[in-house]
């Protein structure tokens, strides 16, 4: 188990591309984890009634829509240290495997400058996912851009013949 986590070794396409379907897996329980805490935030901020039947979704969408900025500052400030904490402790695992899978796969595509290309890459998915989530909203104006170019690395990461033979891939 401890050699899928390991940044050494390489990958082929068809193992990267399991890897990533795998890691969907593997971010099961962070997503668990924070709809849980939106589900505990609502529940006690007053938002939704659990014992009241008649749920007004429309009401409840139309009170978050008059004013979105409060909602998300209300609930960012009920995070508490806790939250963040399980948060963190479901998602590192996750993270984690995808670098080490990435790495791996750089490995067996460009081995004499892996360590350049992976920082390259991991700085790139961090600016694109930034610009995403609207953390850069300087560049929001190029988030179609970006995804359509992680989308093309991704697939070359697949498709690319490496040098190593099928069988001698070990990581």
């Amino acid at each position: 188990m401890k050699k899928y986590f390991q940044f050494s070794e390489t990958i082929s396409g068809t193992t990267y591309f399991l890897r990533m379907l795998f890691a969907i897996l593997l971010s099961v329980p962070g997503l668990i984890v924070f709809i849980s805490f939106v589900a505990n935030y609502l529940t006690s901020s007053g938002l939704v009634d659990m014992s009241d039947p008649s749920f007004d979704q429309t009401a409840f969408q139309e009170s978050i829509q008059e004013n979105p900025e409060e909602f998300m500052d209300t609930m960012l400030s009920s995070m508490t240290s806790n939250w963040i904490i399980a948060l963190a402790i479901s998602f590192v695992p996750t993270i984690w495997f995808n670098l080490a899978s990435s790495y791996k796969r750089i490995s067996a595509l460009f081995f004499e400058n892996r360590k350049n290309i992976f920082a390259i890459l991991v700085g790139f998915e961090l600016i694109s996912n930034a610009t995403g989530l609207g953390v850069l909203p300087i560049l929001s104006s190029l988030s179609t851009p970006f995804s359509i170019l992680s989308l093309i690395i991704s697939l070359f990461l697949i498709f690319k013949n490496s040098e190593i033979d099928k069988d001698d891939h070990e990581g």
